[in-house]
């Protein structure tokens, strides 16, 4: 079983992309990160603790792959990789990487509020969109969610061939 994080700044696609691969692979299921269950007016790093121990109880309880979209800071995965390692499974990381420019259009089916704008700035700043403990970043500017899907599918499938061990990166 493995468990594939898709990670980038807000408005990347990460969700959209991540629906789509849960869909090219058998029996996988999407969560969405950004459902994290805190309250509304509960603080980033409230937002985020919280978002990261609900993922991690689905890899707990999960029956087969998982695919999560959710912006995670230099320290989650390797949170994440040890919750899937405590279940026999492996952790993938794929970076949707766009352009600043792009990722701060209205480029979604909603318009970004000008908080989402100036996170999204403080997220590229932060190196939210480099390769740090990635294994696949890709620039989805010019791509559809489908085509960004399938390339990811494409490093998923040449990663699984490389032996870790039961639960390594």
């Amino acid at each position: 079983m493995d468990i594939i994080c898709i990670n980038g700044p807000i408005n990347s696609g990460k969700s959209t992309v991540g629906r789509r691969l849960a869909g090219l692979l058998p029996g996988a299921a999407f969560v969405e990160g950004d459902d994290h269950g805190a309250p509304e007016d509960a603080g980033l790093d409230t937002i985020i603790a919280t978002a990261l121990e609900r993922i991690e109880a689905l890899i707990a309880a999960a029956a087969g792959a998982r695919v999560t979209a959710s912006p995670r800071g230099a320290e989650d995965p390797a949170r994440l990789a040890a919750a899937a390692g405590r279940r026999g499974a492996r952790l993938f990381v794929a970076r949707l990487a766009p352009p600043m420019a792009v990722a701060l259009a209205d480029r979604g089916g909603r318009p970004l509020s000008k908080e989402e704008r100036e996170r999204i700035v403080e997220m590229y700043a932060e190196g939210y969109a480099g390769p740090a403990f990635s294994d696949i970043v890709l620039d989805n500017s010019t791509l559809t969610a489908g085509e960004a899907a399938g390339i990811i599918a494409e490093a998923l499938a040449g990663w699984r061939t490389v032996d870790r061990g039961p639960a390594g990166r």
